[in-house]
């Protein structure tokens, strides 16, 4: 069992604990952490407005139980119960596609075919965007729901390099 207590937020042992086969145990922040409410956020070059839903947003949205468990650490009950589960939880190691080599080079390649910029590479003079904007998709969110848990919801990541087509008066209106 490797218990975090909030922070470093995102840090790499999570993950490795979990490929090696033990249980994630981390808290929930309530309210999010965000540059709004958190000094730790204050002044940092940061979008993130309240994304940040625990230590490791990811190990709790994308691995998830039985190998990552999010619990209100106030809510002895809720903790104590957790604890108890996992103890009597076998699991085996867990590495997410995204951090194996095939999915690390996966990455890489997309990075290099899709950049943009005065060069970009290759091939030279073309510039596309990426993603393609014919992948987008709009939802409107419940008011208790973020746009993250609303894609989420719908199978889809949130992608911030769309915010620029849709942050339009035109764009609310429709």
């Amino acid at each position: 069992l490797f218990i975090g207590f909030g922070f470093p937020y995102e840090g790499p042992a999570p993950l490795e604990a979990v490929a090696n086969g033990c249980v994630f145990l981390q808290a929930r922040f309530n309210p999010p952490h965000s540059s709004l409410n958190h000094e730790f956020f204050r002044g940092k070059p940061t979008s993130r407005e309240a994304s940040v839903s625990s230590q490791h947003p990811y190990a709790e949205d994308f691995i998830g139980k039985p190998h990552v468990w999010t619990v209100d650490y106030n809510n002895s009950e809720e903790f104590e119960a957790a604890i108890k589960t996992i103890m009597r939880t076998q699991v085996d190691p867990y590495l997410p596609y995204e951090y194996t080599c095939e999915g690390m080079l996966e990455r890489i390649h997309t990075y290099i075919q899709h950049q943009v910029g005065e060069n970009p590479c290759p091939p030279w003079g073309t510039i596309t965007a990426w993603p393609p904007v014919a992948s987008l998709q709009v939802w409107v969110s419940e008011p208790q729901h973020t746009c993250t848990e609303t894609c989420r919801r719908h199978g889809l990541v949130c992608e911030p390099t769309f915010f620029r087509f849709l942050n339009k008066e035109e764009v609310f209106l429709q």
